[in-house]
């Protein structure tokens, strides 16, 4: 019975909505068009931050190589849901997953 634990997802998935979700909140879809230093800011800001409690949760959940995948799928296909290009999805979610799979 292990390995049902090893596949089972529904407490990561529900973690990288949630990160989602907040980085939609902070810097909605509508900042993405915003080009000042200060918007760069706030959104490197944030992504750090998401990116500490990503790590945090890495550590706390013990995350093997597929339950990081799922994390990322997740986190990624949120912040399509919620209506950001396709280059910030790739921005964000690569600065996500950096974080979650270096040590």
């Amino acid at each position: 019975m292990a390995f049902l634990g090893l596949v089972d997802t529904k407490e990561v998935e529900a973690f990288a909505t949630t990160l989602a979700e907040d980085l939609g909140r902070r810097f909605p879809p509508s900042s993405e068009k915003r080009t000042d230093a200060g918007a760069r800011n706030q959104l490197n800001v944030i992504l750090e931050g998401l990116g500490a409690r990503a790590a945090r949760f890495r550590d706390e959940k013990r995350l093997g190589l597929y339950k990081k995948a799922k994390l990322g799928n997740v986190f990624r296909w949120k912040l399509k849901d919620l209506g950001y290009s396709d280059g910030f999805v790739d921005q964000a979610t690569t600065s996500i997953i950096t974080r979650v799979a270096v040590k």
